[in-house]
């Protein structure tokens, strides 16, 4: 029997678009995948088109050598199987190809892998493992091009592969086998979409522009995948794209659409932790730093001390909080000194929530922007202000500039009066809504509110989509 397969189709799975195989279908892709690996010791194919040629050709040659009579039909499908078992990765690679799949789950043997579909959660696939060899080799496979593998010495394996997807598996003793990738959103969330989703209001939107247009470090907060990142992604929209942007991460994920951006990695089997890399920046003269994801007291610690350095116009990270008095009291528990806390401008929270229709007794997941609060300092403690708050009864984020203790400030920072200020945000909050209704690509997304912002010359963006 084959190691892995393809369940008949229902209509509440995510169904691969594979047939079913019978069980004799199965030993011929098993045994013209045995034979293929024994013929190409021998002989060295030019690629995937020659590869499946010469798979398909091999099909052929079984089925004549076993008296096996077969159509045109069922020797495409058999030999898409055995370069999917030999080539490829037992199906997994159709999900890969689905933009609208953001995670990927095998959750054991003789169970079915699961994807979570964009705006639906989690659905069962009719792709399912018979074998934890399968699975390993599967693992092993994606992670070759990376130089690592899995194996019973080393059972567990993180790694972010080269299109910026992020790969978890462990093997016995540590579990049953599973692998989670978590996959690299290759059409970046743009202002527009945050509108559109309902994740933020307009007004929420427009008035987040000026804080990142501002000299202000920011912290986006919230649960796990509640696009924290993506958010933080979308938000440097509003910052000049003639910035010189300095990015510090443990695994790389922040991919922002300027030109002058470094980006460095820690590498604790090196000896370089997050912090020696923040000192680094201290000679770099950055405009803008961000410290990727925080969590610990090291990583807490080092965004700070950028924060106090008062080098960059501007810091910023992701955090795993549930709101922003969490983020506060978290980093005071990981090390952080109140009074440092302080020194935080804004943080946001986003979360990711379940909501349930008791109408029609669904249940769908959401990501919604929760908290826009700013931090004040009173008497060394840092004290924090809601200016924007989601709304669970109409599920719409409310509030507004105006409560922001900080606004004087801010229109000092633009050279406005309040007024001209308040002008100013109305202004970019029918941009906002203007652009979300039309249907353009990230890059010219970014390009008209750029322009609207600081009136761009031609040269200083590109306009094609390896922008990102």
């Amino acid at each position: 029997m084959l190691e892995w397969g393809i369940l008949a189709p229902k209509k509440e799975l995510y169904n691969i678009d594979l047939r079913r195989l019978s069980a004799n279908e199965e030993k011929v892709v098993e045994e013209a995948s045995d034979k293929f690996k024994e013929l190409s010791k021998r002989r060295e194919l030019g690629g995937p088109a020659e590869e499946k040629k010469y798979i398909s050709e091999l099909v052929i040659t079984y089925c004549k050598e076993n008296s096996l009579a077969i159509d045109i039909e069922q020797r495409n499908y058999l030999a898409n199987y055995v370069f999917l078992n030999i080539l490829g990765l037992c199906g997994i690679d159709l999900l890969l190809q689905d933009d609208k799949i953001e995670e990927i789950g095998v959750i054991g043997i003789n169970k079915s892998v699961y994807v979570y579909l964009a705006g639906e959660g989690w659905k069962e696939t009719n792709l399912i493992f018979r074998s934890e060899s399968i699975v390993i080799d599967v693992i092993n496979k994606i992670a070759r091009s990376l130089g690592r593998r899995i194996t019973f010495q080393n059972p567990t394996l993180n790694a972010v592969l080269p299109d910026g997807s992020r790969l978890h598996a462990s093997i016995p003793p540590i579990s049953h086998v599973e692998m989670t990738i978590r996959k690299f959103r290759s059409k970046p969330v743009t202002i527009s979409d945050l509108l559109n989703f309902d994740t933020y209001s307009s007004e929420a939107l427009a008035f987040l522009s000026l804080i990142f247009q501002s000299d202000y470090s920011v912290i986006i907060a919230g649960n796990t995948a509640s696009g924290k990142t993506s958010t933080l992604n979308a938000m440097f929209t509003y910052i000049p794209l003639n910035e010189r942007i300095l990015i510090i991460e443990e695994t790389p994920e922040i991919n922002i659409p300027h030109k002058h951006v470094i980006k460095m990695l820690s590498n604790p089997g090196l000896g370089i932790d997050m912090r020696s890399l923040v000192e680094d920046t201290l000679r770099m003269r950055p405009d803008r730093v961000i410290v990727g994801e925080v969590r610990t007291p090291e990583e807490v610690s080092a965004l700070v001390e950028t924060i106090l350095s008062g080098q960059a116009r501007g810091s910023y990270a992701t955090f795993h909080a549930q709101s922003s008095e969490e983020v506060i009291k978290r980093m005071v528990s990981l090390g952080v000194m109140p009074i440092d806390a302080a020194s935080i401008d804004f943080i946001i929270v986003q979360r990711r929530m379940l909501r349930y229709d008791t109408k029609t007794r669904k249940c769908w997941e959401e990501r919604r922007g929760f908290e826009i609060s700013e931090v004040i300092q009173e008497d060394g403690q840092p004290k924090l202000n809601n200016i924007f708050n989601f709304n669970i009864k109409n599920g719409q984020m409310v509030g507004s500039p105006s409560k922001a203790k900080k606004i004087d400030e801010i229109a000092d920072n633009f050279s406005v009066s309040k007024r001209e200020l308040f002008d100013e945000i109305d202004r970019r909050k029918k941009l906002i809504e203007k652009i979300s209704k039309k249907d353009i690509t990230f890059t010219d997304s970014v390009y008209e509110i750029q322009n609207a912002l600081f009136k761009l010359n031609d040269n200083e963006i590109e306009k094609k989509e390896t922008v990102v």
